[in-house]
């Protein structure tokens, strides 16, 4: 009390003694020191008083014990270095924290911090790297990276010595840094980071496939192909070995443009005649992915035919809606398996289909042989040409599209036609179609077509598939001319097909034009083709896209205000950004629109599909709205963000929304629920319970036409590729571009069923691949969930075998 009383005299040496003995017991004296807190704010503020600091010190932890923890950190700030960051007091621990707290605020706002705001921070970050624990490193990583200091963050990753602790840390804030950074550009600045310290050789050998991926998540591809030419030079099997590894991944993450500049630069580099270059630029065409595939889903088929055909005998053959799902059933369930058992059973059925359901059976074959780009003008032939009708031919165009979409484009890979014309496009049996071969193919066939809008619309659709992410001016122009028509058919999949060319372009000039003739056009099939094209040109381009979300979502048109939810989740797809799932949220509540909800809640799912359980919780209070058009959005969501993962959340939510009163709501809560499920085996109580009530849902004479459609489909998704594939729209923190547009046209199949095809581009197959120590013969490795039981058809079809796919070789 004597010390608290001395603060009174005028004495400076006096106060001072007070001072320092109140800061000795302040923790029991802080009561009555409060009283005085303003003499001692007086001394703090004095010039001319010697223990400034000692005063900011007492003030600060005064106001502390007050849990005033602002006015507190301003009197720390005072204190110097009285304030001691390394202590280990709950006083301090507050501090501390309400010190980084507010500093990485400020930098996240782009306002310039105090200068004793950042003297604290520094010394804090230096004092825990000065550690050199692995536990404080990565506290160090976690702040810097929000706090965007990347000097700091360079100190940090170089503090360890230890090899194992250091990799362990760069792959730590490698996967931080693609979860957590918002801002693309701070984010690629903390990638190249990385890359320099992936590559460097000071603790051990270069990790290159860690480098890679942070090429692949900055979009440079020539330092990829870079790195792939400089380990083949090596001309060393084990570096042969690790750039094929590389192609692999490549292939499997990027855009069919990013490896198409990687081969266009390893051919006119100086490997360009190595066998390993020519190996390494299969790989990176797709074309031994793909028949690697096409391999293991025909082998390890476990699809059972007789569930399909007991749906037909189920459901009235007059029914061309439910006849129609069972169609697309039949091909999502051997999607990629080239097995057709089922089509060439009922032939006679499949002659009675008319119009646009003839044109979405003749596409689903796409679906079947999908991968087998060997064979696909040969496997198509009949449908093509001037013997086929035109929904024959323009769902052919379609399925060409839907075959060679697993494939990239590439000029140094292509088939021959009989006579050794690498240009002619009716290449045989035995010859490779090359990419630009079926793109040819499709262009001549539009300029043939005329006013055919079936076979137009085809068309548009396969060359969208075929020649996606080209950015061809000449495609483009071509789908423009189309779009210029005025058709409400041939637009619609002109728009779509410009979207998928242009993909992640972001290019100003076509989105000008689509979004002025989407306000000039009186067809709103045209409209809503120009939004989904809008949303796929923006794809993946964050805010670069947020003068067109402005633009779009405060249109009067409610398509166009679809269009711009459409826009957020693709711009921003797999980021769970906060601002963008915020502005979902509030156009959930506010739009006027039903159509608008439905989408603005469903596209969460796109936001946070790599962070599912996120997803569940944004949405699972919705899922009781009283508005029909968001409990059909939140089934929507979930079945995107938690497609393939089994998550009992999410299946306890569907179970729920699968009994709903509203027929449309129940088919997608069917169809959600089979994308959860997919590939999970038969020891899995939930799928078998599924399956069940599916089956019993088809027969029900009661049940409604929209549901009994919603299960039919659900049970080709359930079996997908003969149970041998799951769902995936990211790996290894990558985006899968071509999964993500297949997943949002899957959307719009309220208007439009053919676009249920489009699932299969989300279809990953569950087998991984290697090459064998002569890396001639790829070597399958896989995981089956059931038992493999080949084509499972019915008994006394064997003589209906398909022909098995040629045994892969390298070229």
């Amino acid at each position: 009390m004597n010390a608290i009383a001395a603060l009174r005299e005028s004495d400076p040496q006096i106060q001072s003694y007070a001072l320092k003995h109140i800061n000795s017991e302040v923790n029991e004296t802080w009561s009555q020191a409060s009283l005085l807190l303003s003499t001692i704010e007086q001394l703090y503020e004095e010039p001319a008083f010697p223990n400034r600091e000692l005063a900011a010190l007492v003030a600060s932890k005064i106001y502390y014990h007050l849990a005033v923890y602002e006015d507190s950190l301003h009197f720390a700030l005072g204190s110097g270095d009285l304030f001691d960051v390394s202590e280990s007091s709950e006083y301090v621990c507050c501090i501390v924290g309400k010190c980084l707290d507010k500093y990485t605020k400020q930098r996240q706002l782009g306002e310039t911090p105090d200068p004793k705001l950042e003297k604290m921070y520094n010394m804090v970050i230096e004092s825990w790297t000065a550690t050199k624990a692995v536990a404080q490193l990565k506290e160090v990583i976690g702040i810097t990276l929000c706090s965007r200091r990347l000097d700091l963050l360079e100190r940090a990753l170089k503090a360890t010595i230890d090899t194992e602790q250091r990799r362990a840390l760069l792959k730590y804030c490698l996967d931080m840094a693609n979860k957590h950074v918002y801002d693309r550009e701070f984010r690629q600045n903390v990638l190249r980071l990385l890359v320099a310290q992936f590559q460097s050789e000071q603790h051990g050998s270069p990790d290159h496939i860690n480098a890679m991926h942070c090429w692949i998540l900055i979009n440079e591809p020539p330092e990829v192909s870079k790195m792939i030419i400089g380990l083949l030079a090596k001309k060393e099997p084990e570096m042969d070995d690790l750039a094929y590894n590389i192609g692999f991944e490549v292939y499997g993450n990027c855009p069919p443009a990013f490896c198409k500049s990687i081969i266009d630069q390893l051919a006119e580099s100086e490997v360009k005649e190595l066998d390993s270059s020519k190996k390494i630029t299969q790989i990176l065409s797709g074309k031994v992915t793909s028949e690697l595939h096409l391999h293991f889903l025909y082998s390890q088929n476990q699809a059972d035919v007789n569930i399909l055909t007991g749906m037909k005998k189920t459901i009235e053959s007059r029914s061309s809606v439910l006849s129609n799902s069972l169609v697309i059933a039949n091909s999502l369930m051997y999607c990629g398996t080239s097995v057709d058992v089922f089509l060439l059973e009922n032939l006679d059925w499949l002659g009675r289909f008319t119009n646009w359901a003839k044109f979405t059976a003749t596409a689903s074959l796409g679906l079947i042989h999908r991968g087998h780009v060997k064979k696909s003008l040969d496997l198509l032939s009949p449908y093509l040409g001037s013997a086929a009708g035109p929904y024959e031919e323009g769902g052919a165009l379609y399925a060409l599209g839907l075959i060679h979409s697993p494939v990239c484009h590439d000029n140094a890979v292509t088939g021959e036609g009989p006579n050794g014309n690498q240009n002619d496009p009716a290449a045989p049996a035995g010859g490779v179609q090359g990419q630009q071969q079926i793109i040819n193919y499709l262009t001549d066939a539009i300029r043939n077509a005329g006013q055919n809008e079936q076979i137009l619309h085809g068309a548009c659709l396969g060359l969208g598939l075929t020649a996606m992410t080209l950015a061809d001016e000449v495609i483009c122009n071509q789908l423009k001319d189309l779009l210029n028509m005025d058709s409400a058919v041939v637009g619609e999949a002109a728009a779509l097909g410009i979207g998928m060319v242009m993909l992640g372009s972001a290019n100003k000039e076509v989105c000008d034009e689509l979004v002025q003739y989407g306000q000039e056009t009186q067809h709103e099939k045209i409209t809503r083709g120009i939004a989904m094209a809008l949303s796929l040109i923006m794809y993946n381009r964050e805010d670069e896209a947020d003068t067109l979300i402005e633009v779009l979502c405060s249109h009067k048109d409610a398509i166009f205000r679809c269009g711009g939810v459409f826009v957020i989740g693709m711009a921003y797809a797999g980021t769970a950004n906060s601002q963008a799932i915020e502005r979902l949220m509030n156009m959930a509540v506010t739009d006027v629109s039903d159509e608008v909800r439905r989408y603005a809640i469903a596209f969460l799912g796109f936001l946070t599909f790599k962070k599912p359980k996120y997803c569940i919780d944004l949405v699972r209070l919705l899922s009781d709205s009283y508005n029909p058009h968001t409990r059909y959005g939140v089934a929507m969501a979930i079945g995107i963000a938690c497609a393939g993962t089994n998550l009992k959340d999410a299946v306890e939510i569907l179970e729920r929304l699968s009994k709903d009163s509203v027929d449309y709501i129940r088919q997608i809560a069917f169809i959600s629920l089979a994308m959860v499920l997919v590939n999970q085996g038969k020891e899995n109580e939930k799928v078998e319970a599924l399956r069940k009530t599916l089956d019993e849902r088809v027969k029900d004479k009661h049940e409604e036409l929209m549901t009994k459609f919603g299960c039919i489909v659900a049970t080709g998704i359930l079996d997908a590729g003969g149970r041998n594939v799951t769902i995936a729209l990211h790996k290894n923190s990558h985006n899968l571009m071509k999964s993500i547009v297949g997943m949002v046209v899957f959307t719009q199949h309220w208007y439009w069923y053919s676009y249920l095809l489009l699932l299969s581009l989300t279809f990953q197959p569950v087998t991984d691949h290697c090459t064998s120590e002569e890396y001639k013969q790829p070597i399958h490795k896989w995981e089956l969930k059931d038992t493999p039981v080949g084509t499972a058809g019915a008994e006394g079809d064997e003589d209906k075998e398909p022909e098995p796919p040629e045994p892969f070789e390298w070229p």
